[in-house]
């Protein structure tokens, strides 16, 4: 009896694991849907160092059914310029710190991972390129994208970007 008590409870867990898991690309839109602000973006660094990314403030807003997106980044902490005009130095700093693209998206909902081609980006050699970002939820309002490893640079073993939905 206590092996069948133990056996109902394995099966029971294992379809409330799979049943949470089990979402369809519908579910994931709607959860993705809407304006998202970057709370944090941890680096982790091939030495085990933790760095938070430079461009700290950023929005990203995927629209009513997820399959287009927008994200613009800024490093907070970039020179102001001189005067009206910047110098060159100034112009350069600028760019930089700057970052912006629209995509479409598209949603691989068994395997929990978005797959994002550039239409327009800052940098024109990014234009058609093909990313691809893990995601994880953490209720109605917090989203963790994770970039995949294939596209890290060899320092950076893993790179988190955690977001928060915008309400208000």
């Amino acid at each position: 009896m206590k092996k069948i008590a133990a056996w109902a409870i394995i099966l029971m867990l294992g379809q409330i694991n799979s049943t949470s898991r089990a979402q369809s690309q519908d579910d994931i839109a709607k959860k993705l849907a809407g304006m998202w602000r970057l709370v944090s973006n941890p680096q982790r660094l091939a030495d085990g160092t933790t760095l938070q990314g430079a461009n700290s403030v950023a929005y990203v807003v995927f629209d009513s059914d997820a399959s287009h997106m927008c994200f613009v980044s800024m490093n907070p902490n970039r020179p102001r310029w001189k005067s009206g005009t910047p110098t060159p130095d100034e112009a350069l700093a600028a760019i930089r710190g700057f970052g912006a693209y629209c995509a479409t998206v598209e949603i691989h909902a068994k395997e929990g991972f978005i797959v994002r081609k550039y239409e327009l980006d800052q940098n024109p050699n990014a234009v058609g390129r093909v990313t691809k970002r893990w995601y994880t939820f953490d209720g109605a309002n917090r989203m963790s994208l994770r970039i995949d490893a294939a596209e890290l640079n060899p320092r950076v073993v893993e790179n988190t970007l955690i977001w928060e939905r915008v309400v208000k």
